[in-house]
């Protein structure tokens, strides 16, 4: 009997330790949990707490750039002479020990100033026959702001929304009734409608008209030539614009080529996409200095575009404005090897600077000479 019954309680016995054993799991898993709940809310904040920020992408790419180092490249943080606007720029000094001059280099919009499809190389590439290259990292333009909704789209997308808006604008073109309509003599002010209104116009401050992007490169171009011109001595200058660059390198050489010795070189030109930016072809026959203008177009397209960015509206204008100081040329067709392209790039450019540049102005120096050696040889003795 005791061994039966022995027997009996054993499996009692586990039944009970095991619904204890599992008792004392849940009472710690409970109890960590809540020690867990208790930290995470003092640590942390809420999700409705943390402000939303988006990412600077421009501030980004800068902090990239500014990691870039080479022997041959000098990173370049200038002040503008505005209050926290810097020039953020490469320089490369020249490599031949001959002074050609100097290369300002505006990059196309949504490109850098080191950009490994055709500003890198240029920069690098001009450096070796003489030229001090500066290339200027040029700021995203602000977008322009999104046009309020009219009445047609708004009716083609809500009808009973456009009703309601074009009730609320009747209400608003309404003049308010006033108590008296009779009475048509003015409401003597008193001193607090005195008080409130300005006695004088000129004492109410006027907002600062907003900079335009024009006047930012202008001013990113004026900081760059004048490091150089300090630094190195230069005097002859060539503002190479990218795309959309070429704008504002024929912007800033419209409003300089008189106080300073500049060329125009433009590569694939373009207009910017901005309402206020201003219209290359007004531009080019502004300038009396030497421009070239490098395009990668093909013959068939070229003949028969003649949109306002096109190559062949260019040379349309150029010849109608006889504008002799104007010289385009069409670069060789690119291909898959982006090496190839490059070196293509820098030879042709390379190509157009020696004869319309270098080579012209030494032709046109020695005409002077020798007019002058001929005056002096037709004075008369004594």
């Amino acid at each position: 009997m005791l061994s039966a019954s022995f027997l009996l309680i054993i499996p009692i016995m586990k039944i009970i330790l095991s619904i204890f054993t599992f008792i004392l799991l849940f009472a710690s898993y409970s109890h960590a949990a809540e020690e867990n709940e208790v930290a995470a809310s003092t640590a942390q904040p809420s999700l409705a707490e943390i402000p939303r920020t988006e990412p600077n992408i421009e501030q980004n790419q800068i902090q990239e750039l500014l990691k870039f180092k080479t022997p041959d490249t000098e990173i370049l943080q200038l002040d503008t002479g505005k209050e926290g606007e810097q020039l953020i720029a490469f320089y490369q000094t020249e490599g031949s020990g001959i002074k050609q001059g100097g290369i300002i280099m505006f990059p196309d919009q949504n490109t850098h100033m080191d950009w490994p499809d055709n500003l890198n190389y240029l920069r690098e590439g001009l450096s070796n026959y003489g030229w001090y290259t500066l290339s200027i990292y040029l700021p995203s333009p602000k977008k322009d702001k999104i046009p309020k909704r009219t009445l047609p789209v708004l009716s083609a997308i809500n009808p009973a929304q456009a009703d309601t808006q074009a009730a609320q604008d009747d209400e608003s073109e309404q003049p308010a009734e006033t108590e008296d309509t009779n009475d048509s003599t003015p409401a003597e002010p008193t001193e607090e409608t005195q008080a409130e209104t300005p006695t004088d116009k000129a004492e109410t401050p006027n907002e600062e008209p907003e900079e335009t992007y024009a006047e930012k490169s202008d001013r990113l171009g004026s900081t760059a030539i004048a490091h150089m011109v300090q630094t190195e001595s230069l005097s002859r200058f060539i503002v190479m614009g990218i795309g959309t660059g070429a704008v504002w390198a024929a912007k800033y050489v419209e409003q300089h080529e008189e106080e300073q010795d500049l060329r125009l070189v433009m590569i694939n030109a373009r207009n910017p996409q901005k309402s206020d930016a201003p219209d290359l072809l007004a531009l080019l026959p502004e300038i009396s200095s030497t421009i070239i203008d490098l395009h990668h177009s093909t013959r068939g397209m070229d003949a028969n575009n003649f949109s306002p960015e096109s190559p062949a509206r260019r040379l349309r204008l150029a010849r109608q404005k006889r504008m002799n100081n104007f010289h385009q040329s069409r670069m060789p067709a690119t291909s898959d090897n982006w090496k190839r392209n490059n070196s293509w790039l820098l030879k042709h450019t390379r190509g157009m600077i020696n004869t319309y540049i270098i080579k012209a102005e030494q032709a046109q120096r020695s005409i002077e000479l020798n007019d002058k050696a001929t005056q002096n040889k037709e004075k008369a003795p004594g």
